[in-house]
């Protein structure tokens, strides 16, 4: 070996991070948190898991003698671990706790913190509530009916009279929305509400850009205007609001790093231009980045994007040398250690891991391209584009069921554009709010690239382009383990990492192969409820059933199927009185749709077979239709009743799934709603059997009640 060689420093195999195991650390606790409180166990735990290792740490560094590293990298990591935990442990029994008596009406008061429609009227959020004078922690959300009483906005101060619902803090085994956003109560005002005005800046700004745009485009432009400014999509219409998801551009909607970026970098090279010292261009920049931030709602992909331009900045006034994931892990850190809650936000995740992917892979994508005489600025699009896609996978997946597969050409060649669009937009919309005589010939110009993009979006078809049907359960962790690797942020050699990326592939391969054909004897049967919804969904290596009621949400379906990794079933069964109606809303692919026998009248969907009968067999699964709410199956020798109605026509059955305690003969019983037992689907999320051989078991873990 030459001495050149032997002086040469060794690359390490992971180029540590401290603040990126800092951020981990605290993710880890606070999703730690969360589950110890949703299996209704102590927090000590946490601490049972982290003060051993903390001292076996430290004595071993004091035999060592090397004390500041394992201070630094163990001690710190734990500090946020534990921290993490108990402040997500905690936020959420704070949210659990209820300070009004339900049956009670309340003389309310509050402050209206945002305001928006609903499908039957509009809603308000309040804080700083008063009951009857005395004021309770946490915020409500307001159902307003369409004659509600006097106008109320954001900022202004409210007085009605009605009775508080506690909202729970886990809703199907997930964490609520609400309790991300602290909303403890929720309520309706019919008539009688009293207002009085009070000003709200910001809410202020987002209406003078509201009623620019409003006042001067179409109803479906202004609204996709406004959702581009402000991330406010309550206004879009759904067959767009779908183009954009399908294409895999909706992040146009998440005021994220896209928005923050450009206005980011726009004042910086305006101030630039204007000489100002570089000390106070950072702090005027700055400051209307928050602003702007803050006008959105502080939403977490604006915050996110805002706390990363000011470490870049300040890294920047430093002479420090700026690391993107440093940045990342900096924002992620001080997001969550303020709403740990926000972990589970799917916003949140798909903005930090489209970013985390961008700073992953794009560069190493970039590298590549540019070998093969790829133009540079072509290649960093592509880069960018695949690393964002990548980081984001499998959140997609797991949150929506499904990818864009135009996604990654249109965020390479439409996402430049709609920057383009954005700037043009944002000019327009404040000049012409600040000058209104000149919005009616300055804004309807201005959207005119944008209707452009949105009727190509909305008339190409993207919804043939998605990829669905997989994505959940171990699909997560090994496609991170896989994928990180194969990155350049691993120091590998070249033949080793592509050895990892065929290998990671062929696993992947094969656990999505398992869990679509499952090859294994015996039958999984998942029961599943959503509001007034409801499904039970039989999985064999036959085939697939799925039973629903006449609510049914759509949404919570394709999950479900998604999470069984199925996307298309071979029978439907429908219970309820309107049960074809449902059909189409599902947009589910299946082969053989059954119903009672008492609507015969209804004319077939296309060539779907429908057939009305009381008694079938599909997929080795014998069935039998008492009426339209009550159906009978024997599967794999155990024999399951579901009953979306509270007349029980069944007699004794193995497990019985309904709405309430019936008197029958059963083993067990499964709730589709939290009132009657602990076994419900209210509080424990979908509930699966295993059955082989006339024999049956739950699947998972039930949490106890608290």
């Amino acid at each position: 070996m030459h001495t050149y060689d032997k002086l040469k420093p060794k690359k390490r195999f992971v180029n540590i991070r401290l603040l990126v195991i800092l951020a981990l650390s605290l993710c880890t606790g606070i999703g730690l948190g969360i589950l110890l409180y949703f299996y209704n166990q102590s927090i000590a735990w946490a601490l049972a898991a982290a003060v051993p290792s903390a001292v076996i740490i430290l004595i071993w560094a004091l035999a060592k003698r090397k004390i500041i590293k394992p201070l630094i990298f163990v001690l710190l990591p734990l500090l946020l671990f534990i921290g993490g935990a108990l402040n997500s442990y905690y936020c959420i029994d704070r949210f659990n706790y209820s300070e009004i008596d339900e049956t009670e009406e309340y003389a309310i008061h509050g402050y209206v913190k945002e305001k928006g429609k609903t499908a039957n009227g509009e809603y308000i959020i309040i804080s700083d509530i008063t009951l009857d004078n005395k004021k309770i922690a946490g915020n409500a959300y307001v159902y307003l009916a369409p004659t509600y009483g006097e106008l109320c906005n954001e900022g202004y101060t409210v007085d009605f009279t009605a009775v508080l619902e506690k909202i729970a803090p886990f809703q199907y085994g997930e964490l609520t929305q609400y309790a991300e956003q602290n909303v403890k109560y929720r309520t309706a005002v019919y008539a009688g509400l009293h207002s009085t005005y009070g000003f709200s800046f910001f809410g202020s700004m987002r209406r003078a850009i509201k009623n620019t745009l409003f006042s001067n485009l179409d109803e479906n432009t202004a609204a996709i205007s406004y959702a581009m400014l402000t991330g406010n999509t309550e206004q879009v219409d759904e067959t767009a609001l779908d183009s954009f998801r399908y294409g895999g551009v909706a992040h146009i909607f998440a005021v994220s790093g896209l928005h923050v970026g450009i206005i980011f970098a726009i004042l910086s090279f305006i101030l630039k231009k204007l000489r100002i010292n570089r000390h106070v261009s950072a702090v005027i920049s700055l400051a209307i980045v928050f602003l702007y931030s803050a006008m959105c709602g502080f939403t977490l992909s604006s915050l996110r994007a805002a706390i990363m331009c000011a470490v870049g900045k300040i890294a920047n006034l430093m002479k420090i040398q700026y690391d993107g994931l440093n940045s990342l892990s900096v924002a992620v850190i001080i997001i969550l250690s303020a709403t740990p809650l926000s972990l589970l936000s799917v916003g949140f995740l798909l903005s930090v891991c489209a970013i985390g992917g961008i700073y992953c892979f794009s560069k190493y994508i970039t590298k590549l391209l540019n070998r093969i005489k790829c133009p540079q600025k072509l290649s960093s699009a592509i880069g960018t584009s695949i690393g964002a896609q990548l980081g984001t996978l499998p959140i997609m997946l797991s949150s929506f069921g499904y990818i864009s597969g135009a996604g990654l050409l249109l965020n390479i060649v439409v996402l430049p554009l709609l920057s383009v669009v954005f700037v043009i937009m944002l000019s327009a919309v404040l000049l012409g709010a600040t000058i209104g005589i000149i919005a009616p010939y300055v804004i309807p110009y201005a959207a005119l690239p944008l209707q452009f993009i949105v009727s190509l979006l909305i008339g190409a078809g993207f919804e043939n382009s998605l990829i669905s049907g997989f994505g959940a359960g171990l699909f997560v962790p090994l496609y991170f383990i896989f994928v990180i690797c194969a990155g350049d942020k691993v120091n590998l050699r070249l033949v080793t990492r592509g050895a990892v990326l065929i290998c990671g592939i062929g696993i992947l391969t094969a656990y999505v192969l398992i869990r679509y054909n499952m090859p294994f004897p015996g039958y999984n049967v998942t029961v599943s409820a959503y509001g007034n919804g409801e499904a039970v969904f039989i999985k064999s290596n036959s085939g697939t059933v799925l039973i629903v009621s006449d609510e049914v949400n759509s949404s919570r379906i394709k999950n479900m199927l998604n999470d069984n990794y199925v996307t298309e079933i071979d029978a439907l069964i429908i219970l309820g009185e309107d049960n074809l109606d449902v059909y189409p809303s599902l947009d589910v692919g299946c082969k053989n749709i059954y119903v009672c026998n008492a609507y015969p009248q209804i004319q077939p969907y296309g060539d779907i077979k429908i057939t009305y009968a009381g008694d079938f067999t599909e997929c080795g699964v014998e069935f039998f239709l008492y009426d339209e709410n009550t159906l009978l199956a024997s599967v794999g020798g155990v024999d399951i009743g579901i009953c979306t109605d509270t007349n029980y026509s069944i007699k004794s059955c193995d497990i019985f799934i309904s709405d309430e305690k019936a008197e029958i003969d059963f083993k067990t019983q499964v709730f589709f709603t939290n009132r009657a037992g602990t076994l419900n689907v209210f509080d424990c999320g979908d509930i699966t059997f295993e059955i082989n051989d006339g024999n049956f078991r739950l699947a998972s873990e039930i949490p106890p009640v608290r």
